[in-house]
């Protein structure tokens, strides 16, 4: 158990690396030739260390490599197609809720048209637009429903520029992929802070505290920067920015008032089903929530509650609570903070230093 005690937090943080970018950066870096980002990097969330040595692998391996993704969507995802047009045919190993999210498998990968539901990942759209370029024949993607989190394949997009690949937009909303490409190598070492990571210090603000981050892109493609505009809505759609719910939902709950979240349908396969881990937060902090499908209901104002809860290993449910525990009445235990380590390794330290 890691016990949070209440109290505002005054001070100055630098935003983490941003994973989305870097995990980006490292797979067009790869596919460009270079080979020297393969070794660990100080403060490397769990995910991007799995995107290194899953790389260093595919690398090094043969045709048969050994990809250990960890509890990385985002490196299975965005692998799979890479290393079918790649040739490689490796096997994949899973950690915690991976096992069980969904994937699309990809034995083998031919130029051509691709049929994606927009709906479910856009991380599937990123693995396509990465190998697609490799392949000898032109490819176009289309979508089969309209495409939720645009905005990571946004960001993708500008990789792939700076990496010197071609991919035109269809009148449709998909993309034309010509074949034959070839990546030129781009700087990994120059990811953007992370607009998700600074979310919880933002949404911390707007409850009181006073923390200056620093090191953010105003300009990032980055989904999760939405947060600026989004923190105290009423109702706030998050189909194109689900990473946030979780500390949203907490500042709904601070707010004297019910807000309505839609979008939601996709929470359910992230690292925990996150509408019924916040239903369950929410009510041990002290207020009532509601569920359909695709909605989340917050009715807010009130106290917040201390007591023991659980992240359900779920690293933003972890930071999330922790932003609630700040203005708690008293002290709040959690019983997993090292899963914040998948994306923020750093944020317990600095919550402590800043109290």
């Amino acid at each position: 158990m890691t016990v949070v005690n209440p109290g505002l937090r005054h001070g100055t943080v630098t935003a983490p690396v941003s994973k989305s970018h870097l995990h980006r950066l490292l797979i067009a870096s790869f596919l460009g030739g270079a080979r020297d980002f393969f070794a660990p990097q100080l403060g490397d969330s769990q995910d991007i260390l799995a995107t290194r040595r899953c790389l260093k692998a595919l690398g090094e391996a043969g045709d048969n490599p050994v990809l250990d993704c960890g509890e990385s969507g985002s490196t299975l995802r965005f692998l799979m197609p890479v290393a079918a047009a790649l040739g490689k045919t490796p096997t994949y190993l899973k950690a915690g809720r991976l096992a069980s999210r969904p994937v699309i498998e990809y034995p083998t990968l031919t130029s051509g048209v691709h049929e994606l539901a927009g709906n479910v990942s856009s991380q599937y759209v990123t693995g396509l637009l990465f190998a697609l370029p490799l392949l000898p024949g032109p490819s176009e993607i289309r979508f089969s429903s309209p495409l939720e989190s645009r905005g990571y394949v946004d960001l993708t997009l500008q990789v792939l520029r700076e990496a010197g690949i071609e991919v035109a937009a269809t009148p449709a909303g998909g993309f034309k992929v010509p074949g034959g490409q070839r990546y030129r190598p781009v700087d990994a070492g120059r990811p953007e802070g992370d607009w998700s990571g600074a979310a919880f210090w933002l949404a911390m603000n707007t409850l009181g505290s006073s923390v200056e981050v620093t090191g953010l892109n105003p300009q990032s493609a980055q989904p999760d920067r939405a947060i600026v505009r989004l923190l105290g809505n009423k109702e706030i759609d998050v189909s194109s920015c689900p990473d946030i719910f979780p500390v949203l939902s907490v500042v709904a709950a601070a707010r004297p008032q019910t807000t309505l979240f839609t979008g939601t349908r996709r929470l359910k396969i992230k690292e925990s089903d996150r509408t019924a881990a916040m239903a369950d937060v929410l009510g041990r902090f002290g207020f009532e929530t509601e569920m359909t499908d695709n909605t989340f209901t917050v009715h807010g104002g009130g106290k917040f509650r201390p007591g023991e809860f659980t992240s359900y290993a779920d690293h933003r449910i972890a930071m999330s609570i922790a932003v609630g525990a700040t203005i708690a009445e008293g002290p709040v235990a959690i019983d997993n903070t090292a899963c914040a380590a998948k994306s923020y390794p750093d944020f317990f330290r600095l919550l402590d230093e800043l109290a």
